[in-house]
């Protein structure tokens, strides 16, 4: 695909699309009239006595039943460690990142990122061989970034290149939008 504006709208809906599947555990409203919550679950890492887990479906502000920190509420992963392992064999550091990149959070990423691409998208404007009155020269280039004479090949931006390299692993990046 040549148009990176087209190519990174589409990574945020597939980013969107995954984060709402591993989401719906979480939930809003009184007990007994709970509904799953638009803004996506938020994941939590415990480390237990005996298991490491990953807790789904906890909201701050949420009563817990007595028993959560055990994972008995909501969806959950859990991995007991081998003790005898000296080098430790811990899950914390995967079970954290996956805290830390929870639905709810990909969720409002993908939504600051659609705001950041809408401030990014590019028009035509008028080039340095660009004739004022001859709309069919101008090139396109960044409203919100390239307030000068704008030259071919001057888009994408550099505040475009950045958020689309994040996305640089993935089928249809090209290399000439890297930074």
């Amino acid at each position: 695909m040549d148009d990176p504006v087209q190519w990174y709208g589409n990574q945020l809906a597939d980013d969107e699309q995954i984060a709402r599947a591993a989401s719906g555990g979480t939930v809003i409203g009184e007990p007994g009239d709970w509904k799953p919550a638009p803004g996506g679950d938020e994941w939590e890492a415990y480390e237990g006595d005996v298991a490491e887990e990953l807790l789904i479906a906890l909201r701050p502000g949420l009563p817990r039943p007595p028993d959560v920190m055990g994972g008995m509420w909501g969806s959950w992963l859990s991995h007991e460690p081998d003790l005898s392992d000296s080098e430790g064999g811990s899950a914390m550091p995967a079970l954290v990142h996956a805290a830390r990149h929870d639905p709810a959070r990909v969720l409002r990423e993908v939504e600051a990122n659609r705001r950041r691409l809408e401030r990014h998208t590019p028009q035509l404007m008028v080039g340095r061989d660009s004739d004022e009155n001859d709309p069919a020269t101008y090139v396109l280039g960044c409203p919100t970034c390239q307030v000068t004479v704008v030259q071919e090949g001057d888009f994408p931006c550099e505040e475009l290149r950045d958020m689309l390299v994040s996305y640089a692993d993935r089928p249809g990046y090209r290399e000439e939008w890297r930074p």
